[in-house]
């Protein structure tokens, strides 16, 4: 029984060798993630090889997506990297000057610190394990006093948060600029933008990726409260959002974290974008072999609210046991799923627009649910309709065909999606038996099943104009 909802693994020192990588994939990885907030370009470039090489090796088309830092605030340097502790009631100095972190002295990184903080406002530390008050700002020494209300143990270079305050650094900093130049040069197929802000930061990012003509998927990281509330007009600039819920436990309130995540998931659906909810699904998992029942719990809602794809962050990376975690996350989708509580008719997402390929996209779901789920082959220049099918929520097997291979590891990331790599011409017949012979191939159908066929009647981008009702194997 394969899952219809996507796996994002993390890469990591775990999972960065050709053995893992193929158990990975395996396993049910759909999308593996490579973060840039660590390890250089080399390192990078040489887990998309292996990923490419092992990938081919077994047949399968996972999409890459790269996750840019953003403007991280951090600490600066303790004594020797040794931990510091912070003890409750304390007060504590802090300066963006380069100076040694203590237990009464804080180094952090953000020049334009005192301009934009005031007394009251709160300052959380490593993802929010430390809460300070800021109690006094001396703007002409370049100093803040804060009184520590929440001790605890921090080292060095470990993360910032300003809960509600608006800063001025831009949502696309200098090395992210610099790693999207290495991206764009080389075969990742999506790229998330972290502590997006606004629609704003997304124009600037698409803006950037149209110059160099890549054909590149952009997701935008919700992880602060404003970007919560400007969620509208930041959908309509991306391609998709990851409900990034370890930032956005500290900036905004705990408790508001699980309501968050389910109205940016609805509206990701409405919008009729990709959603992929991520942090802390099963972080036990890190340490041991099996998750905790919250964990498994939370895994399944999210798939149950509707997440096109979960997210496994630090499991994969760093812990002791990434192949697990990945099993455990599939079985997990295929029980939800599965489920009487899982929704199964298609939607209808209100689209205005006067376009084509979304009518027969939303004919084929309804005719395939009447004919007792028949699946779906598309064929599909840029992917677009094969993500519109997916977002309607078609329930059958969706199975997608593309000259290009780049379109056919991007639709690794769309919801009940199989692609595969085939070559067009214009004789949309023998076309269509090159496909049903891939499907007859794999045993994903028999001869004489009834198919829906979604194409062009001219292999070009936009072209969608062709749905058709059909036995395999007849012309």
């Amino acid at each position: 029984m394969t899952k219809k909802t996507k796996i994002v693994a993390t890469i990591g020192p775990a999972s960065r060798s050709p053995r893992m990588i193929e158990k990975l994939l395996r396993r049910g990885v759909d999308v593996f993630r490579i973060n840039f907030s660590h390890g250089s370009h080399e390192d990078h470039l040489a887990s998309v090889n292996m990923i490419g090489s092992i990938s081919r090796k077994i047949g399968m088309h996972p999409a890459i997506l790269a996750d840019l830092q953003g403007p991280k605030i951090r600490t600066g340097s303790t004594a020797s990297d040794k931990p510091v502790t912070l003890r409750k009631g304390s007060t504590v100095t802090i300066s963006t000057r380069i100076m040694l972190c203590t237990d009464t002295t804080l180094c952090i990184d953000y020049p334009h610190l005192v301009r934009e903080i005031a007394p009251g406002q709160e300052i959380m530390i490593n993802d929010g394990a430390i809460q300070l008050t800021a109690t006094d700002v001396d703007r002409r020494k370049n100093l803040i006093r804060a009184k520590v209300i929440q001790g605890g143990v921090y080292s060095s270079h470990k993360g910032v948060n300003l809960p509600r305050v608006r800063l001025a650094i831009p949502s696309l900093t200098a090395k992210d600029r610099r790693d999207l130049d290495f991206i764009l040069a080389h075969d990742f197929h999506a790229v998330a933008l972290s502590f997006v802000r606004s629609a704003a930061d997304c124009a600037r990012l698409n803006a950037r990726i149209r110059m160099s003509g890549r054909n590149i998927r952009t997701i935008a990281k919700i992880e602060k409260p404003e970007a919560a509330d400007a969620i509208e007009s930041i959908l309509d600039n991306c391609d998709g959002i990851m409900v990034a819920r370890g930032d956005l436990g500290v900036e905004a309130s705990l408790p508001s974290v699980p309501i968050i995540q389910k109205r940016l998931v609805a509206e990701a659906n409405r919008k009729g974008k990709v959603v992929i909810v991520a942090t802390q699904m099963l972080e036990s998992m890190i340490e041991h072999s099996s998750p905790t029942r919250a964990e498994a719990a939370d895994v399944a809602n999210a798939i149950l609210d509707g997440a096109d794809a979960i997210m496994l962050s630090g499991e994969t990376a760093v812990g002791a046991y990434p192949a697990e975690s990945v099993d455990m996350m599939a079985r997990i989708a295929r029980e939800a799923e599965q489920s009487d509580y899982y929704p199964v008719q298609p939607v209808d997402l209100p689209d205005s627009s006067a376009f084509p390929p979304r009518a027969i996209c939303e004919a084929a779901a309804w005719a395939s649910r009447d004919l007792l789920n028949i699946p779906v082959l598309v064929f599909t220049m840029s992917g677009a309709t094969a993500f519109y099918l997916s977002k309607v929520r078609n329930q059958s097997p969706i199975f997608a065909f593309s000259p290009d291979p780049r379109v056919v590891s991007m639709l690794s990331l769309a919801w009940n999606v199989r692609s595969f790599l085939i070559p067009f011409d214009r004789h949309i017949v023998s076309l269509q038996r090159r496909a049903e012979n891939i499907l007859l191939r794999n045993r994903l159908a028999a001869k004489n099943d009834l198919i829906l066929v979604i194409s062009g009647t001219t292999p070009v981008r936009g072209a969608t104009n062709f749905l058709r009702v059909k036995r395999i194997g007849e012309e």
